[in-house]
């Protein structure tokens, strides 16, 4: 059942009535199937224990996948994986917008609900000290064992701190410098790019402006949309075209814009807002030689759970993620690391002040307030105060399956080009279905109508993003997608243009992005012919 959940056909061929038995039957079912497990009222909650028996029961179901070797492009045993960790029946819709937000992994879920049934029974300190091992130790060691730091000698917390989500993340970059005395803004400047998500773009553009900074305190790497190519005088100013022809044409560009005096040099590492993959190593080989000191900061949203990272070898000073978008984790919590071999962290003055997992302050740890100095180390991110403890601990189970653990094969690498992949799948299909709605629209020239990279397959993942026709508006298309077609896709106005975005990842089937161009291009269509709605909303999402 695609458009009607099985749960929804059930009530609605039941009724009402016939509908609120069933489920008060399901519910004495389930009370009584409970009662006969259930523990004295008085018996504490083994946190620890539950975590690991429900860790150990999904690693041994998911034995029974370990002769499937996960090649991109063996669409079988990809959609097997998809069946097995997702519900999809009972979607009402479905999500082709990885760069916003994606489901969740049953085990994700699974964690999240095991967490939230244990603090319902206890809220112990104890109990509480227990779900912070589970999830700031054993937890923050997977994620570092994901990211390729497994190497490091340092701590997981002294290298990563989990935080409310890549915003989060981004202000504690783009808000600490002053305060730390890392930047000067009489003399010394931060090069952005205007593709950038905005907290890590406008965000800098309002603590310029309402802090005083000089005039050449921000400098912006600028992009020339649906453009293969820009002018001598535009490469001069620090433009480069959205469609580059190699990686030369990202680094001439970046070049101009950066000197002696740049402290930070922030940028998303793929656009949400173009689809461009940057080629991060050879973006701080480069940078490096001009300052060693510089910190390069990689907004991380669209490539945490896309590439794999492997931060330990690439000399990134900080990155941001959310656990929400392409790893199919937990909402409401992200990641921010900091690379301790720069001393990165030290740079930045968190915004936010509280106490730790362990109901510690920094004073505990020695850092005394009256001196002014915290923690040197990431750490120093996640005095937070009360966090949500389910999203947290289920932050391990993501890293768990990302690493093959709980299902055998998966690796970092599998999952980049899987991902890589579907792009490839989305590229084709909208090569085939766009002349329905641009008639004179031509592979070689894709650049004049799809902003991602066509090009160069390297400076892409799986963000595509295509322009609106004139007289749309992709609001509306976004709107009569998901009404006629139960699929959810984004729209974006980006430097002046209305954009639609498709963003896949490893969640999505082969097919899946088969149906959402074709219904999409089929909106628009009908939008063209004045047979759907127009001119109704003006707003968009993101």
């Amino acid at each position: 059942m695609s458009n009607l959940t099985r749960r929804n056909f059930l009530k609605s061929s039941l009724g009402a009535s016939g509908a609120l038995l069933l489920s008060s039957a399901a519910f004495a079912g389930e009370k009584e199937k409970k009662g006969k497990n259930k523990k004295s009222g008085n018996d504490p909650v083994n946190a620890l224990e539950e975590i690991d028996d429900l860790i150990n029961e999904l690693e041994k179901k998911g034995r029974r996948f370990k002769t499937d070797q996960l090649d991109a492009d063996n669409d079988t045993e990809w959609n097997r994986l998809v069946e097995y960790y997702f519900d999809r029946d009972d979607y009402s819709c479905l999500s082709v917008n990885s760069a916003n937000l994606c489901p969740s992994m049953k085990p994700v879920s699974k964690m999240v609900d095991l967490v939230q049934d244990m603090l319902k029974k206890d809220i112990s300190f104890p109990m509480r000290g227990e779900l912070a091992e589970a999830s700031l130790s054993r937890g923050l060691d997977s994620i570092k064992n994901w990211l390729g730091l497994g190497k490091q000698e340092y701590e997981a917390d002294y290298l990563m701190a989990l935080v409310a989500n890549s915003t989060q993340g981004n202000n504690f970059i783009n808000n600490g410098l002053m305060s730390s005395k890392f930047f000067n803004p009489e003399k010394d400047n931060v090069v952005v790019w205007d593709v950038n998500h905005p907290t890590n773009y406008q965000a800098w553009e309002y603590r310029k402006a309402t802090q005083g900074w000089s005039d050449d305190s921000i400098r912006i790497l600028r992009t020339k949309m649906f453009s293969n190519s820009v002018t001598p005088q535009e490469l001069k100013n620090g433009v480069l075209p959205s469609d580059p022809k190699s990686e030369d044409d990202i680094i001439k560009a970046l070049k101009q814009t950066v000197d002696k005096n740049t402290k930070i040099v922030t940028l998303s590492w793929q656009s949400n807002e173009c689809g461009m993959l940057l080629p991060m190593e050879r973006i701080v080989h480069e940078l490096r030689a001009i300052n060693k000191d510089m910190h390069i900061h990689a907004d991380s949203a669209q490539t945490f759970g896309v590439l794999d990272l492997k931060l330990g070898d690439l000399d990134v000073d900080s990155i941001t993620g959310s656990f929400h978008k392409w790893p199919c984790g937990p909402k409401m919590v992200g990641l921010l690391y900091m690379n301790n071999k720069s001393n990165a962290a030290e740079r930045f003055i968190p915004s936010e002040w509280g106490y730790d997992e362990h109901i510690k302050t920094p004073e505990d740890y020695g850092f005394m307030a009256k001196d002014g100095v915290i923690d040197p180390n990431a750490k120093r991110f996640s005095y937070l105060g009360q966090q949500n403890d389910a999203t947290l601990v289920a932050t391990w189970m993501t890293a768990l399956f990302h690493t093959g653990k709980l299902h055998p094969n998966v690796t970092p690498a599998k999952i980049e080009k899987r991902i890589h992949y579907l792009g490839t799948k989305t590229k084709e299909a909208l090569f085939k279905n766009l002349p329905k709605i641009y008639p004179d629209f031509n592979e070689k020239e894709a650049y004049k109508w799809i902003t991602t990279p066509t090009t160069d397959d390297n400076l892409r993942s799986s963000v595509f993003l295509f322009k609106c026709p004139q007289g749309v508006q992709a609001g509306n298309v976004i709107k009569n997608v998901y009404e006629k077609h139960q699929l959810a896709i984004a729209n974006l106005k980006v430097l002046g243009h209305d954009l639609i975005r498709i963003s896949p990842t490893f969640c999505n089937t082969a097919s899946d992005i088969t149906q959402v161009v074709e219904g999409t291009i089929d909106v628009i269509y009908n939008m063209q012919k004045g047979k759907l709605a127009n001119n109704t909303i003006y707003r968009s999402y993101a």
